[in-house]
């Protein structure tokens, strides 16, 4: 697979050269065997996250939180524990450090921002009131300490010494696409996998529909992707499958948050897709895919046996977001326009008459009133719903009263109320804890220590305890502190902009990017955890091996399990 000039993904061609930020000597310098065990190392633990450890849940859905949580930090502890042997001990026998510390003197912003988190979580830490559970975390999300740390090493690791092979990708992919049918079969009450527990709360073998969800963002938006930017047909042919089977899974898995990153994708593509006419297309093929996957997930209500869980109805018996998407048959005349309009463009295209770049100023005006229009669509469907209404506000000042745009404590499952716990509980800290937060994985117990949140939260969630605010950013406000956020939104921002602006050079990064995006976004709504966080630390790495790759210009992409036209 290669990065030609016009960003298309094609195989056998050396990834372009880029000088090095620092000007330093390129990897192959450190060479020598302890690379290739570390690299040895990393793809076994590549491997095992993202084939074995989706599948794993022995004893069903019965504390799955629990065991995916440990399998997951004693295969990293162990696998860091080695790659870091493997780094220091030749050091300590040689005594000379210069060939260790040579590969990490290259820094890019998003390497600084990784080390400044890293620091901020340990210095957090240490300024808890809350040591035991700063360290591990709260029981059952065990986001702590040792966690967060675990986080910035797989990306640290996974940047020096991932070999970044579509061989290797695929078998990711692969094993999601295995992940992403059992969801769909169990949203429609099949259960090809006995899973002790079974309800209807619970899918695939993730556990709860939001851990799937999570998980789900990071997946399918890399699949997605690479289908938009391969120019390989037997790439398209595994990514096309692979893309309709995620927009299912996404569709049916029963949470709203996936719309988020739906419009995640709608967004970010019609942006890219303006650079020239095969990417135009295959963003028209991605759109035609999705109204077919709407219809797909209607269509399988009327297969024998399958009975959809989540066909809930909002207020006043109105349907949700949900329902009106694959129900509407305004699905069917969109599949029908997006169809003409490719038809039309291709016969354009045949004739010379159309080129998107040379007129991009104006499909980029038809394309932000087309975003706009869909944006306007689903405000209208949450006013319609309820989760946005107007409200009349007492008013202390001069006037009696006056009409806001108000968000209700009540929506999105009261999410309304976590964040605005998280952002009450923020106030409340003393300087220094607003700096470097109450500790790692603590929001919970600083919360439940205010009295006046804790009876708030007692009233409203009765018998559950409040663990995070369901939104990342909130929560790790809280948790980690103003520094610790910035660090930490540091490290996201700083790698998406840098893949961006190199994805035309290395068309692979641009999955990286779209998988960044959308996981910041469906994580608005939702929080960190042991089954979505470690993937997108492990794509935050590859993304930045692809980069240092680049820089060096010594490197390859192997696709020779997709290539071939």
């Amino acid at each position: 697979m290669r990065g030609n000039g016009q960003g298309q993904l094609d195989e056998h061609t050396t990834v372009p050269g880029e000088l090095n930020q620092g000007g330093t000597e390129p990897d192959s310098h450190i060479g020598g065997w302890h690379r290739d065990i570390c690299q040895g190392i990393i793809m076994a633990y590549f491997l095992v996250i993202a084939v074995i450890y989706p599948f794993y849940a022995p004893g069903g859905y019965v504390q799955i939180g629990e065991v995916k949580y440990q399998f997951f930090r004693n295969i990293s502890l162990v696998t860091l524990a080695a790659a870091v042997a493997v780094v220091i001990l030749p050091a300590l026998i040689r005594r000379d450090w210069e060939w260790v510390v040579r590969n990490y003197r290259r820094m890019s912003a998003t390497d600084w921002f990784a080390y400044g988190y890293f620091a901020v979580v340990l210095l957090s830490y240490l300024c808890s009131a809350y040591k035991r559970d700063a360290l591990w975390g709260e029981k059952g999300w065990y986001m702590g300490t040792v966690t967060q740390m675990i986080f910035v090493l797989i990306y640290f690791f996974f940047s020096r010494y991932f070999h970044c092979s579509l061989k290797w990708i695929g078998l990711w992919l692969l094993a999601s696409l295995g992940v992403f049918i059992l969801g769909i079969c169990n949203s429609y009450s099949v259960y090809p996998i006995q899973m002790e527990g079974q309800e209807e709360g619970f899918i695939s073998t993730l556990g709860n529909i939001n851990w799937f969800c999570g998980y789900w963002s990071v997946a399918a938006s890399f699949g997605i992707m690479l289908y938009w930017c391969s120019d390989s047909r037997k790439v398209r042919f595994f990514t096309g499958i692979y893309s309709v089977a995620s927009m299912v899974a996404g569709i049916t898995q029963g949470s709203s948050s996936a719309y988020l990153v739906f419009i995640v994708h709608l967004l970010m593509l019609s942006v890219l897709s303006l650079q020239d006419n095969k990417k135009f297309y295959r963003f028209l093929e991605l759109c035609m895919m999705f109204a077919l996957s709407c219809q797909t997930a209607r269509l399988l209500l009327y297969l024998p046996g399958f009975t959809y869980h989540y066909m809930y109805y909002g207020p006043d018996g109105q349907s949700g977001v949900m329902a009106f998407v694959w129900n509407s048959n305004g699905v069917w005349w969109l599949f029908f326009a997006l169809a003409a309009g490719y038809i039309l463009c291709r016969m354009l295209e045949r004739r010379g008459r159309f080129r998107i770049e040379k007129h991009r100023w104006l499909w980029t005006i038809l394309g932000v009133g087309v975003v706009a229009l869909v944006c306007a669509m689903v405000f209208f469907i949450l006013i319609d719903n309820k989760v946005l209404y107007f409200r009349e506000v007492p008013c202390t000042v001069e006037r009696d009263s006056y009409l806001e745009l108000a968000f209700d404590e009540d929506w999105g499952n009261g999410r309304g109320a976590t964040w605005n716990s998280g952002v009450e509980a923020y106030r409340s800290m003393d300087t220094l804890h607003k700096v470097v937060g109450v500790g790692p994985d603590c929001f919970s117990d600083y919360v439940y220590d205010i009295p006046e949140l804790a009876q708030k939260l007692g009233e409203r969630f009765v018998n559950l305890r409040l663990t995070n605010a369901h939104n990342e950013q909130i929560t790790t406000l809280v948790n980690v502190g103003a520094l610790g956020w910035l660090c930490y939104a540091g490290i996201f921002g700083s790698a998406f902009v840098r893949y961006i602006k190199r994805g035309r050079r290395q068309p692979l990064l641009y999955p990286c990017a779209l998988c960044i995006l959308a996981y910041t976004v469906h994580n608005l709504v939702s929080f960190q955890q042991a089954l979505s966080t470690p993937y997108i630390f492990i794509v935050l790495g590859i993304g930045e091996k692809l980069c240092r790759d680049m820089g060096q210009g010594t490197r390859r992409i192997d696709s020779d399990a997709f290539s071939g036209e």
